[in-house]
Protein backbone atom coordinates (compact mmCIF):
# COMPACT_ATOMS: atom_id res chain seq x y z
CA UNK A 1 0.00 0.00 0.00
CA UNK A 2 1.34 3.40 -0.95
CA UNK A 3 1.97 5.97 1.73
CA UNK A 4 0.47 9.46 1.54
CA UNK A 5 3.98 10.74 0.77
CA UNK A 6 4.48 8.41 -2.19
CA UNK A 7 0.99 9.18 -3.53
CA UNK A 8 1.72 12.90 -3.28
CA UNK A 9 5.06 12.48 -5.04
CA UNK A 10 3.52 10.48 -7.89
CA UNK A 11 0.61 12.87 -8.37
CA UNK A 12 0.67 14.84 -11.57
CA UNK A 13 -0.94 18.21 -12.10
CA UNK A 14 -4.25 18.42 -13.92
CA UNK A 15 -4.20 18.41 -17.68
CA UNK A 16 -6.93 20.94 -18.36
CA UNK A 17 -10.58 21.31 -17.42
CA UNK A 18 -11.57 17.86 -18.68
CA UNK A 19 -8.70 15.97 -17.06
CA UNK A 20 -6.85 15.27 -20.31
CA UNK A 21 -7.80 11.59 -20.21
CA UNK A 22 -6.23 11.03 -16.80
CA UNK A 23 -7.71 8.42 -14.51
CA UNK A 24 -9.31 9.91 -11.40
CA UNK A 25 -7.15 9.25 -8.36
CA UNK A 26 -8.52 10.68 -5.16
CA UNK A 27 -5.11 11.05 -3.52
CA UNK A 28 -3.89 13.11 -6.48
CA UNK A 29 -7.04 15.26 -6.66
CA UNK A 30 -6.20 18.87 -5.71
CA UNK A 31 -9.30 19.65 -3.59
CA UNK A 32 -8.82 16.43 -1.63
CA UNK A 33 -5.14 17.10 -1.03
CA UNK A 34 -5.66 20.73 -0.01
CA UNK A 35 -8.56 19.79 2.26
CA UNK A 36 -6.48 17.10 3.99
CA UNK A 37 -3.54 19.45 4.39
CA UNK A 38 -5.74 22.21 5.77
CA UNK A 39 -7.40 19.80 8.17
CA UNK A 40 -4.07 18.53 9.47
CA UNK A 41 -2.68 22.05 9.88
CA UNK A 42 -5.84 23.28 11.59
CA UNK A 43 -5.87 20.32 13.98
CA UNK A 44 -2.18 20.75 14.83
CA UNK A 45 -2.61 24.48 15.41
CA UNK A 46 -5.68 23.92 17.54
CA UNK A 47 -3.48 22.18 20.09
CA UNK A 48 -1.87 25.56 20.69
CA UNK A 49 -5.06 27.43 21.52
CA UNK A 50 -7.46 24.70 22.69
CA UNK A 51 -5.45 23.32 25.59
CA UNK A 52 -3.72 26.51 26.70
CA UNK A 53 -6.45 29.05 26.02
CA UNK A 54 -9.69 27.02 25.95
CA UNK A 55 -10.70 28.12 22.44
CA UNK A 56 -12.36 25.96 19.80
CA UNK A 57 -11.28 26.07 16.16
CA UNK A 58 -14.26 28.28 15.18
CA UNK A 59 -13.60 30.59 18.15
CA UNK A 60 -9.96 31.00 17.09
CA UNK A 61 -11.01 31.75 13.50
CA UNK A 62 -13.51 34.37 14.68
CA UNK A 63 -10.98 35.88 17.10
CA UNK A 64 -8.25 36.08 14.43
CA UNK A 65 -10.68 37.45 11.84
CA UNK A 66 -11.95 40.19 14.15
CA UNK A 67 -8.35 41.09 14.98
CA UNK A 68 -7.64 41.54 11.28
CA UNK A 69 -10.98 43.15 10.41
CA UNK A 70 -12.82 44.78 13.32
CA UNK A 71 -16.44 45.90 13.13
CA UNK A 72 -17.89 42.96 11.23
CA UNK A 73 -21.35 41.45 11.41
CA UNK A 74 -21.99 37.75 11.97
CA UNK A 75 -22.81 37.48 8.26
CA UNK A 76 -19.43 39.02 7.43
CA UNK A 77 -17.75 36.47 9.70
CA UNK A 78 -19.47 33.58 7.94
CA UNK A 79 -17.99 34.77 4.64
CA UNK A 80 -14.56 35.63 6.04
CA UNK A 81 -14.02 32.43 8.05
CA UNK A 82 -15.62 29.87 5.70
CA UNK A 83 -17.58 28.61 8.70
CA UNK A 84 -21.31 27.96 8.61
CA UNK A 85 -23.81 30.22 10.40
CA UNK A 86 -24.31 27.84 13.31
CA UNK A 87 -20.56 27.52 13.95
CA UNK A 88 -20.11 31.30 13.87
CA UNK A 89 -23.10 31.80 16.16
CA UNK A 90 -21.81 29.27 18.71
CA UNK A 91 -18.29 30.66 18.54
CA UNK A 92 -19.58 34.19 19.07
CA UNK A 93 -21.76 33.15 22.00
CA UNK A 94 -18.75 31.63 23.76
CA UNK A 95 -16.50 34.59 22.98
CA UNK A 96 -19.12 37.11 24.13
CA UNK A 97 -19.73 35.11 27.34
CA UNK A 98 -15.99 35.22 28.06
CA UNK A 99 -15.97 38.96 27.29
CA UNK A 100 -13.52 38.48 24.44
CA UNK A 101 -15.89 39.94 21.82
CA UNK A 102 -18.18 42.95 22.18
CA UNK A 103 -21.48 43.43 20.38
CA UNK A 104 -22.88 46.84 19.57
CA UNK A 105 -26.05 47.76 17.68
CA UNK A 106 -25.76 48.11 13.91
CA UNK A 107 -26.73 51.66 12.93
CA UNK A 108 -28.45 50.63 9.69
CA UNK A 109 -29.76 47.15 10.48
CA UNK A 110 -31.54 46.47 13.75
CA UNK A 111 -31.37 42.71 13.08
CA UNK A 112 -27.57 42.54 13.27
CA UNK A 113 -24.77 43.67 15.55
CA UNK A 114 -21.32 45.05 14.97
CA UNK A 115 -18.68 42.78 16.47
CA UNK A 116 -15.20 43.60 17.63
CA UNK A 117 -12.61 42.25 19.99
CA UNK A 118 -12.70 43.56 23.52
CA UNK A 119 -9.48 44.54 25.29
CA UNK A 120 -9.40 41.03 26.77
CA UNK A 121 -9.92 39.53 23.32
CA UNK A 122 -7.12 41.61 21.86
CA UNK A 123 -4.81 40.67 24.73
CA UNK A 124 -5.61 36.97 24.26
CA UNK A 125 -5.01 37.21 20.51
CA UNK A 126 -1.63 38.84 21.15
CA UNK A 127 -0.64 35.91 23.38
CA UNK A 128 -1.68 33.31 20.81
CA UNK A 129 -0.43 34.96 17.58
CA UNK A 130 3.31 34.44 18.23
CA UNK A 131 2.66 30.76 19.00
CA UNK A 132 0.64 30.37 15.79
CA UNK A 133 3.35 32.11 13.76
CA UNK A 134 6.02 29.85 15.27
CA UNK A 135 3.98 26.80 14.30
CA UNK A 136 3.60 28.19 10.75
CA UNK A 137 7.37 28.70 10.55
CA UNK A 138 7.87 25.07 11.59
CA UNK A 139 5.58 23.90 8.78
CA UNK A 140 7.36 26.01 6.18
CA UNK A 141 10.85 25.11 7.44
CA UNK A 142 11.36 22.18 5.01
CA UNK A 143 11.11 24.65 2.12
CA UNK A 144 13.94 26.91 1.03
CA UNK A 145 13.27 30.65 1.10
CA UNK A 146 12.78 30.57 -2.68
CA UNK A 147 10.37 27.62 -2.43
CA UNK A 148 8.39 29.36 0.35
CA UNK A 149 8.08 32.52 -1.72
CA UNK A 150 7.05 30.53 -4.78
CA UNK A 151 4.58 28.41 -2.77
CA UNK A 152 2.94 31.49 -1.24
CA UNK A 153 2.79 33.17 -4.66
CA UNK A 154 1.17 30.11 -6.23
CA UNK A 155 -1.25 29.80 -3.32
CA UNK A 156 -2.21 33.43 -3.88
CA UNK A 157 -2.90 32.71 -7.54
CA UNK A 158 -5.15 29.80 -6.61
CA UNK A 159 -7.00 31.96 -4.08
CA UNK A 160 -7.43 34.72 -6.66
CA UNK A 161 -8.93 32.17 -9.03
CA UNK A 162 -11.64 31.04 -6.65
CA UNK A 163 -14.29 32.66 -8.84
CA UNK A 164 -14.02 29.51 -10.97
CA UNK A 165 -16.30 27.84 -8.41
CA UNK A 166 -19.17 30.02 -9.61
CA UNK A 167 -18.69 29.01 -13.21
CA UNK A 168 -20.79 26.24 -14.74
CA UNK A 169 -19.03 22.85 -14.79
CA UNK A 170 -16.93 21.93 -17.81
CA UNK A 171 -18.68 20.21 -20.73
CA UNK A 172 -19.50 16.62 -19.99
CA UNK A 173 -19.10 17.08 -16.23
CA UNK A 174 -22.18 16.73 -14.08
CA UNK A 175 -22.75 17.02 -10.35
CA UNK A 176 -22.84 19.69 -7.70
CA UNK A 177 -20.83 22.84 -8.23
CA UNK A 178 -18.70 24.39 -5.57
CA UNK A 179 -18.11 21.24 -3.56
CA UNK A 180 -14.78 19.82 -2.50
CA UNK A 181 -13.65 16.33 -1.64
Amino acid sequence: MKTAQSRAESATPGAGAEGGGREFKLHAFLPYRLNRLAGHLSKALSAVYQERFDLSIPQWRVLATLQAEPDLTARDLVAATSLDKVSVSRALAGLVDRELVQRSPHRHDARSSILRLSRRGTALFRRIAPLALAREADWLAPLSRRERDQFLQLLGKLEAGLQIIDRPPARGVSGARGTTA
